[in-house]
């Protein structure tokens, strides 16, 4: 995916919500074959240009999970993106929070290609983000973006780091990688293992310690409409208690991390 060739002949000064279109399309052709995918991705990029043109940073929800959940049904990760856009006003900053969905399909179809994708460590769906935020700081230079997730939206973060690993505008915070997955994480990058009260039982062990800890946690107990404070997956509507797998700005691991990665690079 070659971005400067789409933008080579235009000037800040040129651009309009219909080129950004445009030259977004194009870009689409090298993702996707469908073309109803094609017209939704280059929708969306011209339409992240226009909201965030006067912002200096974007701050990105990849949901947890399989890909299902939004921001609006999330109790925990979007209070940690309101903390970081906080912070960084208090720094002289203005930042914009935008979700990215990577389902698609329905539930079961969505499901399957989410399982299909995360064999490959997403990625196809890292490649669709990566593409976005490379169009958008192409675009807006003095743009800084901070792709953010926990758990599988954290690998998708860690992979979309690694695909523009060049883009100097890119920064990530994650939290909750599972333990199977052992890429490198670079310097622009942070990782939340637990969240400073209890170990996470997706980040510590192996199978095994996975399966017992999360066995003893649920034995005689039915999945439950709401999450537990002391972590949960979520499972369709409910939820499995999962010890540790919970994230949220006032956590003391979490607040303590994010504010000082953001003071470290980007204190001015």
């Amino acid at each position: 995916m070659d971005i400067g060739k789409c933008t080579q002949h235009l000037d800040e000064g040129a651009i309009s919500q219909s080129i950004l279109r445009e030259e977004a399309w194009k870009l689409s052709v090298d993702l996707f074959k469908d073309k109803d995918k094609r017209n939704r991705f280059a929708d969306e990029v011209a339409d992240l240009y226009i909201r965030t043109r006067d912002a200096d940073f974007i701050l990105i929800y990849n949901t947890g999970g399989f890909g299902a959940g939004t921001m609006k049904d999330d109790p925990e990760w979007p209070g940690i993106l309101e903390g970081i856009k906080e912070e960084l006003a208090q720094l002289d900053y203005r930042a914009v929070i935008i979700e990215h969905n990577r389902e698609e399909g329905g539930f079961l179809k969505g499901f399957i290609g989410e399982l299909k994708d995360l064999r490959h460590n997403y990625y196809q769906k890292a490649r669709e983000l990566a593409a976005k935020i490379s169009f958008i700081t192409t675009f807006n230079p003095k743009l800084t973006v901070i792709s953010t997730g926990r758990c599988f939206g954290g690998i998708v973060c860690n992979e979309v780091m690694k695909i523009n690993r060049e883009d100097s505008h890119l920064y990530s915070i994650q939290a909750s990688i599972p333990f199977w997955y052992t890429e490198p994480v670079g310097q622009r990058s942070m990782v939340i293992s637990d969240n400073g009260i209890m170990p996470d039982i997706v980040t510590k062990g192996g199978v095994i310690r996975f399966l017992w800890t999360l066995f003893r946690a649920n034995w005689r107990r039915l999945p439950s409409v709401d999450p537990s404070k002391e972590g949960s997956f979520r499972a369709v509507c409910r939820y499995l208690k999962a010890p540790g797998h919970t994230y949220t700005w006032d956590h003391p691991n979490v607040r303590f991390q994010v504010t000082s990665f953001l003071k470290k690079n980007f204190y001015r």
